[in-house]
């Protein structure tokens, strides 16, 4: 496909004819995805048109729209290129990259979680290299773009989770504590209150 959609001339004969595909082209498809995997409550989706349930347009005026993945750093391509196919596919978008410094735990996670044995990341080393790509993909998109974060560091101190709200733009947000999420596996942590204020909103 890559070869396909870098294709910005017109190919009038051979295999794969078609015209030059316009940079950005997938941008608005790759975003629509994204919005499709984020949808409205079940209740606004049904309940367009019923009254006191506001439309799905209404309900999304004011929506955020973010997705997390964990396989990014996995791909064949360089630092830049990378870089580019963010800054080219979500041109308002914000980046957070999240790491864990500690990569010795890091890897013996990974190990426990994904008992795969032909698995790359069974190399320590290779955690290493994956680690340092997503710091210097930070680095690529720069501070107004992308946020590094040390899982290492935030969960043993909020305040830096605050300062990430606020530079997604954020007004009068503050967590009180760190929600512990995929405790014991894949439990929910019940106990602790993600609250964040109730004034906490974002600049219209």
């Amino acid at each position: 496909m890559a070869p396909l959609l870098d294709q910005n001339f017109d190919r009038t004969e051979g295999a794969y004819v078609h015209n030059a595909i316009s940079p950005q082209a997938m941008s608005c498809p790759i975003q629509n995805v994204i919005n499709a995997l984020n949808p409205p409550p079940k209740y606004v989706q049904l309940g367009v048109n019923v009254t006191g349930n506001p439309s799905i347009a209404q309900y999304d005026r004011g929506t955020i729209f973010g997705l997390k993945t964990i396989r990014f750093q996995k791909g064949i391509w360089s630092v830049k290129a990378a870089a580019d196919f963010l800054r080219e596919n979500f041109p308002c978008s914000r980046m957070i990259v999240n790491i864990r410094s500690d990569v010795e735990n890091q890897f013996k996670s990974m190990n426990a979680t994904f008992a795969n044995p032909d698995s790359g990341d069974k190399n320590i080393g290779n955690v290493q290299k994956m680690t340092a790509f997503l710091v210097d993909i930070a680095d690529e998109l720069g501070d107004e773009r992308a946020k590094l974060v040390d899982m290492n560091e935030w969960t043993e101190d909020v305040n830096i989770l605050n300062d990430v709200i606020t530079w997604l733009g954020f007004r009068d947000c503050k967590y009180h504590a760190v929600v512990h999420e995929n405790a014991n596996g894949y439990d929910r942590d019940n106990v602790t209150r993600p609250d964040i204020g109730n004034n906490c909103h974002y600049p219209s």
